[in-house]
């Protein structure tokens, strides 16, 4: 996978793309892994390559959210500056990830500030989706008693 063939990067300018390449790792990582913690600092973002992630918030019981679809980032509370991780990020299976360090993604929408607005405008995207995915999933649930 090419990261400017993620959805998240598409059309993003070369040039900047070349520098994003450059500040990646691409990670592979067994069954069980933790990525990140719930209330962590959030200190990268993720794009899942292979496997599935499970984002797991525990309050009193446990609620998870799989991704399974290559090119899905995650860890998206580390593209917010001071940002915490909102979720632990735990591996379901084995599983490869790309991981961009927000510091030095920083560093590039510090020189390429048009690309930083791009990204950040798909990140409310990002967002609004996952957040309309949930509220489905939870009123799909079926209530005994009336709100």
């Amino acid at each position: 996978m090419i990261l400017n063939e993620t959805e998240f990067f598409r059309g993003i300018d070369p040039e900047v793309m070349n520098k994003i390449t450059a500040i990646y790792s691409e990670e592979d990582h067994p069954k069980d892994t933790v990525l990140f913690k719930k209330d962590e600092d959030a200190k990268s973002i993720f794009i899942l390559k292979r496997g599935t992630i499970n984002l797991v918030i525990q309050n009193g019981g446990t609620f998870a959210i799989p991704l399974s679809n290559p090119g899905e980032v995650f860890g998206l509370s580390g593209m917010v500056e001071g940002g915490v991780y909102i979720a632990s990020g735990i591996c379901a299976t084995d599983s490869k990830v790309v991981k961009i360090d927000r510091d030095k993604l920083d560093e590039i929408f510090d020189q390429h500030p048009d690309v930083g607005l791009i990204l950040i405008k798909r990140l409310g995207a990002v967002l609004t989706k996952k957040l309309s995915r949930l509220y489905r999933d939870l009123f799909a649930c079926s209530w005994s008693e009336p709100l």
